[in-house]
């Protein structure tokens, strides 16, 4: 039987992720380390679980690697970085074929208020596959805000519109300071209906992740009820992680 693709062994790997200069020693990356763990149902050691527990409120990790997850994270606390870190594993180690049907196009979709703000992720996913021979060799084409892999993976930027998700085939969507989405002029757009939107553009890929990722802001909108419902539940499907900066990101002053 094949292995299944391991993102903490990729990231330890010297030839794969370990090889950038930011994760050659991940010391300082202990706490997203075990938000990797978290995030993919791998089994925490006593020190790992001890932070897990304090970042999450819950006893134990949960007992299947859950499809969705919303991380509030204070400013420079590396989310961003961590996240396209999770959708360049995505699309270049995941095999999503046994899901899919002829034609079918699978999607790492960032999506954000605007076009800018989501090619921040987008900058630093193709900063990470470039800068590894073994991944930029899987780049077909780069169109600036969307890149194709040799294995069919499309990685590409939208807005935060419920519009512009219908109708594609997503394996894994990075909603990026979600908590701000709906701070602008366009009531049409609630955070609530871009997520509702993007469930079933997942619903056939079994091993899909909805990854909700935010600075804290307003005890409202779609962040702040899945921390409402969902933190601090050791059964709940969704996984909640709350932290400071300096927990995620202790060299910061």
């Amino acid at each position: 039987m094949k292995k299944k693709p391991d993102i903490i062994e990729a990231l330890r790997n010297k030839k794969l992720f370990g090889s950038l200069p930011e994760f050659k020693d991940l010391t300082s990356w202990f706490a997203w380390v075990v938000w990797l763990k978290s995030l993919y149902g791998l089994p925490p050691d006593e020190l790992e679980l001890a932070l897990f527990q304090k970042c999450t409120g819950r006893t134990r990790p949960p007992a299947k690697e859950p499809k969705e997850s919303a991380t509030i994270v204070g400013r420079r606390g590396g989310k961003s970085k961590m996240a396209a870190l999770v959708g360049a594993f995505t699309a270049a180690f995941i095999d999503f074929k046994p899901y899919l049907s002829t034609g079918e196009r699978p999607m790492v979709l960032i999506l954000a208020r605007d076009k800018e703000q989501a090619k921040v992720v987008l900058g630093y996913l193709t900063g990470i596959l470039k800068a590894i021979p073994a991944l930029e060799a899987k780049i077909v084409s780069d169109a600036g805000d969307e890149v194709l892999l040799d294995n069919g993976v499309i990685v590409c930027v939208k807005t935060s519109d419920f519009r512009a998700v219908r109708g594609i085939t997503v394996v894994c969507a990075i909603c990026d300071e979600v908590a701000f989405w709906n701070f602008d002029s366009d009531s049409a757009n609630p955070d609530t209906e871009v997520i509702r939107a993007v469930r079933p553009a997942m619903a056939t890929i079994a091993t899909a992740k909805l990854i909700l990722i935010s600075t804290g802001y307003a005890m409202a909108g779609v962040l702040y009820e899945l921390h409402k419902t969902h933190y601090g539940k050791d059964d709940s499907p969704v996984l909640v992680w709350q932290a400071l900066t300096v927990t995620m990101n202790p060299r910061i002053s």
